[in-house]
């Protein structure tokens, strides 16, 4: 995912347009208006788009922060899977020590038992 939506919540493409429309509405309202009204036009289309640029981005960060859950979630779960498979290995191979360890001590009880009968 990209710093731009991580950042706004939208991505480039969506903040071209958004900066678009708002540029060619300037552009339009400033030859149409005289020079005057052309200025509190200018400022009032730019804060009129900054305020909603800032509803979009609430609105998309809120909905991007299901997807990263979304994400989190699923990374959790590769990471529980990788731990379970760690932890099957780990039971596999205490069970093989056990069996070496019975055997160990089974050739060293056979070792004993002909000193005892001797």
């Amino acid at each position: 995912m990209s710093w731009i939506r991580r950042t706004f919540g939208l991505d480039g493409v969506d903040l071209m347009i958004h900066a678009g429309v708002t540029f060619f509405i300037m552009l339009i309202g400033s030859s149409i208006w005289s020079h005057e009204a052309a200025e509190t036009m200018l400022a009032t289309v730019s804060g009129v788009s900054l305020v909603v640029l800032g509803i979009r981005r609430r609105r998309a960060l809120r909905n991007l922060s299901l997807e990263t859950t979304g994400e989190l979630a699923a990374e959790r779960i590769a990471e529980l899977e990788t731990r379970v498979l760690e932890l099957e290995q780990g039971e596999l191979r205490m069970h093989e020590l056990e069996e070496r360890l019975d055997f160990a001590e089974r050739l060293l009880a056979q070792a004993r038992e002909p000193e005892r009968l001797a």
